[in-house]
């Protein structure tokens, strides 16, 4: 992978949303809709962010859960290996639920980050959930 950085800026930030309603049940959600990707080290077709250069990063996601179906458990994955997630609840009365996480990782490079369902599903898209990440 080629990561390029015009003019010398060396920024490491994505800003990614998801296009459509997701029907996720244990799978990797697909952000497909960039809004920003700079150092282009968020890939938009695997839903995985590849980190370029070693540092700490923040990364923080949302998901919006549909009012009348389940639940959208949300994890952040580093390497494989679930960290923190997001839980919105199945709204009642025609009301949808917000959740959202933020956290700091210490990556190296080609270290991997995404964010992935367990159990539930029903995760709306654009702009209600949404995946970023910086390098601080």
């Amino acid at each position: 992978m080629i990561f390029s950085f015009p003019d010398g800026d060396k920024a490491i930030a994505f800003t990614v949303s998801s296009s459509h309603l997701s029907n996720h049940d244990n799978k990797k959600i697909i952000y497909n809709k960039v809004i920003t990707n700079k150092g282009n080290a968020y890939n938009k077709t695997t839903g995985i962010f590849t980190c370029p250069v070693p540092g700490t990063y923040v990364f923080t996601w949302s998901t919006m859960s549909r009012n009348d179906k389940q639940h959208c458990f949300a994890y952040i994955y580093h390497n494989g290996s679930r960290k923190m997630m997001t839980h919105s609840y199945e709204g009642k009365g025609g009301y949808h639920e917000v959740a959202s996480n933020t956290m700091v990782l210490s990556l190296r490079v080609n270290d991997l980050v995404w964010i992935g369902t367990t159990l539930g599903k029903y995760c709306y898209g654009y702009p209600y959930t949404g995946f970023s990440g910086w390098k601080v």
